[in-house]
């Protein structure tokens, strides 16, 4: 008898083992299935923005990854020369630290360098020790899905093959993506970009280091052009550098000889961990849903790695979807909640890969091109605080889209609740708990009567600097999603029940026809508020 459960996901990376946890954050069950016997080897993606260390954060892993990423605190430099010996900081430093002061300020949780072969661990050991069922070494082989579920074929690699029901597939399978392949999604994009090649080696650079902490030291020597990224600030580092035509046949005593070089210390031992090629390209998924079947992470978007920008969005699509899984299954929402995901989350997907497709070729190059002043148009507070979704899981309050010049969501629709403490542990941010949840004012007579009659989760707030910065009068309220985005401001025409029956898909034909006249239209194509 084939078992059923109600999420499978397939995939072990970030994407895929944050939507395990948050799924069971929210109280669903779900299997993850990973081909491989362990996670990434190899550091590939490094910088955890804070809008992900708030997902982490609610996840209630904000020690777990603080220590993890200890060993890079304080590698926030940029550097550049023709050695790592000789690099030194370019002009724009101290504007690069002023708009880290300004981040912190935006949010309760931390901007870190996190390897991805560190940070993958410490999901996969916190979903296993929750309960999650995390299946590594065992394959998706098939699958096929109908109007009740996805039917599942999985081979372990120690065991025989079995299946498996789930009322929803999701793929994190990465970018080439066997099961977006497989559904014939097309994939839109400006495609390939560069052939690129990281070097991961071990030499104790700790005194380098120490001299000058950098998160990225661009190499403008001519032998071997590039850039080195800190994997652990003492003895595992990350040269990356343009696949040229010949670098198949150097050996690994050519590639120590090269990266000494390229280091500026000629008798440091060096040991080559791994080659790995790999193209720079932007890819976009036309689709990130079909029947049953939701694409996260890399089989979604893929992206040049500035920034991570891919591992940061895949972060926001598990968050994204999660909660909306998880009130379709507890019959809370309508199936229709589940098509704001693609509403939401492709134009948001599609903007931040198209900009980060604007600087080319290897690391070296593109920081190069970033501070040549590429890639920086518009505010980068309001870039990474303040994208908003113009439609979807949300009613529209009439004040029009959040600006993109500058940060100022005014606690807008579609936007990230703005962060304030509330006390010395805890931020507005933290309200974000699963279900929905209505902050109020200070004035809560009538929303504490609404809440309970709605079944909704009730917080008041009386800071006045965060009512001010939201636009919530002393009466007022907002209501709050579990992925920290606003659905609903009172200063809508919209009331409350009629607003959670939109965003939930409760309603009737006749009720959503009638809403969506008065608001807008249900679940339109949206588009990205980002510069």
């Amino acid at each position: 008898m084939t078992t059923r459960i109600p999420v499978l996901i397939c995939g072990g990376g970030i994407a895929g083992l944050t939507a395990a946890l948050e799924l069971h954050r929210q109280g669903v069950r779900a299997v993850l299935v990973e081909k491989h016997a362990d996670t990434s080897p190899l550091p590939k993606a490094r910088r955890i923005d804070p809008r992900s260390t708030e997902v982490f954060r609610l996840l209630g892993l904000a020690d777990e990854v603080d220590r993890a990423s200890a060993p890079l605190a304080g590698f926030d430099d940029v550097l550049v020369g023709p050695t790592m010996a000789e690099a030194r900081a370019p002009e724009n430093m101290a504007a690069r630290r002023g708009l880290a002061d300004r981040m912190s300020a935006l949010s309760p949780a931390p901007n870190v360098l996190c390897p991805q072969n560190v940070l993958e661990p410490v999901l996969r050991r916190a979903a296993e020790e929750r309960s999650v069922s995390v299946r590594f070494g065992t394959e998706l082989v098939s699958f096929t899905q109908d109007d009740t579920g996805v039917t599942a074929l999985l081979r372990p690699v120690d065991g025989d093959p079995y299946e498996l029901t789930a009322d929803y597939l999701i793929a994190a399978d990465g970018a080439r993506s066997p099961i977006r392949t497989s559904l014939g999604i097309p994939l839109g994009g400006h495609g390939h970009l560069a052939d690129n090649l990281d070097l991961y080696f071990r030499a104790d650079l700790t005194d380098l280091a120490r001299a000058r902490p950098f998160n990225l030291c661009r190499i403008t020597n001519p032998e071997l052009p590039g850039a080195f990224l800190s994997v652990n600030g003492t003895d595992r580092w990350l040269f990356s550098t343009s696949d040229f035509p010949d670098a198949a046949g150097l050996d690994d005593e050519d590639w120590h000889d090269l990266l000494r070089t390229a280091i500026g210390v000629p008798d440091v031992e060096v040991d080559l961990l791994g080659r790995m090629p790999w193209e720079s390209a932007m890819r976009v998924a036309d689709r990130f849903a079909t029947g049953r079947v939701f694409l996260v992470g890399d089989a979604a978007h893929v992206m040049p790695p500035m920034a991570a920008a891919g591992a940061n969005t895949a972060i926001a699509d598990a968050a994204n979807l999660s909660w909306k899984l998880a009130a379709v299954l507890d019959g809370t929402a309508g199936p229709a909640l589940l098509d704001t995901y693609h509403v939401e989350r492709h134009p948001v997907g599609y903007a931040t890969a198209e900009r980060s497709s604007q600087v080319v070729g290897n690391v070296g190059d593109m920081l190069s091109s970033f501070g040549q002043g590429a890639n920086q148009s518009g505010d980068r507070m309001a870039t990474l605080f303040g994208t908003q979704y113009t439609d979807g899981a949300l009613i529209p309050d009439n004040r029009g889209p959040a600006p993109t010049d500058h940060y100022a969501p005014a606690g807008r629709p579609g936007t990230r609740i703005p962060h304030a403490w509330l006390d010395f542990t805890t931020s507005t941010v933290d309200l974000a708990e699963p279900g929905l949840t209505l902050v109020s004012g200070p004035h809560d007579e009538r929303w504490s009567t609404e809440a309970r009659h709605l079944g909704l989760r009730h917080v008041r707030v009386q800071v006045q600097s965060w009512l001010d910065e939201v636009a919530l009068p002393a009466d007022g309220a907002l209501l709050l999603r579990p992925d920290t985005i606003i659905a609903w401001h009172s200063t809508s025409n919209v009331p409350l029940a009629d607003a959670l029956a939109r965003i939930l898909a409760t309603a009737s034909p006749d009720e959503q026809d009638r809403q969506g006249d008065a608001t807008g239209g249900m679940f339109g194509t949206a588009t990205a508020a980002t510069p």
